[in-house]
């Protein structure tokens, strides 16, 4: 079974924007996702950068469990460091692919071993600080979803309306376009199909949550492989921001309640208040952008190899949407391991 990038935590970080602060304050029902990492001297700095209203960063992780009888602790197959500026009125996002390679701090004895796999094999404590040093760039707050979010955030709104940037047929339990559960979309279309028997077809105007993890999870019929879906994710992404635009979707005990369920992460109520009540200029610019490696194989697991150039791209774009100056990027690979000599102008970092 292949995994699915999740998207749902920077949603719900921009649907808080959106909602605005007055309506923040009927719902008490975020302090169940609050979990403690960290030591409190980060906490009361994070604090003190939302009172004064600077640029903050969160670390949005997304794990592969939480549905299809998932239950284990899963590997984070969404890596996104999301700044919100609100002096630039900017939000910015940058992707990490997850099957980039590095040597696990601690355990380089593993290498190589995927990015998304450091959660697995450590805790979120030592995720955030390993991403942080990689890039080289402060990480304020950690907000991890489990798979089932996506399902629950699009259900919970009704529904959403994405145009398919190609035309292709998935099912969610083969992970290819084989069995009789499948869903067909169209290039250009905003409707798509959806049998159970391989047979019979009906046809949807509006995309439900499993519709939703079908489209985001497709990966190897995409010209662009997982570069592809982290896209569509995107799509799926902002048709849920067109629906924050009607802040009442979000009023709801049972909406807070299934976030309660899904999230775990290091923002207090009073931050996601502040975030709501200082930051709402940060929704007039959204950036995207992508880090991009060079595929490579080992022992038959693929791998993709970002040089030095793309990382410090991507260094650079983090550190100026925050406000901060240049600083050279981090380790390579992570951890403390041989270095990877990658051509420097066979990728780039995408920004759309």
């Amino acid at each position: 079974m292949h995994k699915i990038r999740k998207i749902s935590l920077f949603v719900i970080l921009i649907l808080l924007i959106f909602v605005g602060y007055k309506y923040l304050s009927f719902s008490g029902l975020l302090k169940k996702t609050n979990i403690s990492i960290g030591d409190k001297s980060k906490s009361v700095k994070n604090n003190s950068t939302l009172s004064s209203k600077k640029p903050f960063s969160v670390l949005l992780l997304g794990t592969d469990t939480g549905d299809l009888g998932r239950t284990d602790k899963g590997r984070t197959d969404t890596l996104m460091i999301v700044t919100v500026n609100p002096k630039k009125k900017t939000t910015t996002m940058v992707s990490i692919p997850r099957d980039t390679m590095v040597a696990i701090p601690g355990l380089e004895d593993t290498f190589p071993q995927k990015i998304n796999a450091v959660y697995t094999f450590t805790d979120l404590n030592q995720t955030v600080n390993d991403i942080s040093k990689y890039l080289n760039v402060p990480i304020n707050f950690v907000a991890l979803v489990n798979m089932g979010g996506l399902i629950k955030m699009v259900d919970k709104v009704g529904g959403v309306k994405v145009k398919s940037p190609l035309s292709f047929a998935y099912n969610p339990y083969t992970a290819h376009d084989t069995g009789n559960d499948l869903y067909k979309f169209i290039k250009g279309s905003t409707s798509y199909y959806h049998t159970t028997n391989g047979v019979d077809w009906t046809k949807h105007k509006t995309m439900f949550g499993n519709a939703a993890l079908a489209f985001t999870r497709m990966r190897y019929d995409d010209p662009l492989g997982d570069y592809g879906r982290t896209l569509r994710q995107r799509l799926v992404m902002q048709a849920l921001l067109n629906k924050a635009k009607n802040p009442t979707i979000f009023l709801s005990n049972s909406f807070f309640e299934s976030l309660s369920k899904n999230v775990k992460t290091n923002l207090t109520l009073n931050d996601l208040l502040l975030i709501a009540k200082n930051y709402k200029k940060a929704k007039e610019h959204i950036k995207s952008y992508s880090i991009y490696g060079t595929s490579d194989w080992e022992d038959g697991v693929s791998f993709q190899v970002v040089s030095k150039t793309n990382q410090q791209r991507g260094t650079n774009i983090i550190r100026r949407s925050l406000g901060l100056s240049k600083a050279t990027t981090g380790s390579s690979l992570m951890g403390k391991t041989q270095e990877i000599n990658v051509p420097e102008d066979v990728t780039d970092i995408l920004g759309q």
